[in-house]
């Protein structure tokens, strides 16, 4: 009789690690693909500001160089942590 409750006890463990590993990995899964939206909104809004760079140059006949991070004069320049910018590779 004892062996049934053991194997009950071990049958219910399974159960209860099965459900919270389940829950886990959909956390982690959500936190990822947060992380990678983040990094897909960033690179889009590159891409835009390039873009509209690259329109006022045609419109105003001059050639523009585009960096990957526009410092504008008199900005104080520092770290890319120290500023909030997160560093991709173009």
């Amino acid at each position: 009789m004892s062996y049934l409750i053991y194997l009950g006890i071990i049958v219910a463990a399974g159960g209860v690690l099965l459900l919270v590993s389940d829950t886990f990995a959909h956390g982690v899964s959500r936190g990822v693909e947060a992380m990678f939206d983040r990094v897909e909104y960033r690179l889009a809004l590159r891409a835009r500001e390039r873009e509209m760079l690259r329109r006022e140059a045609r419109v105003m006949n001059t050639s523009v160089s585009v960096t990957p991070f526009r410092v504008v004069e008199g900005q104080r320049k520092g770290s890319t942590q120290q500023l909030g910018v997160a560093r991709i590779a173009a």
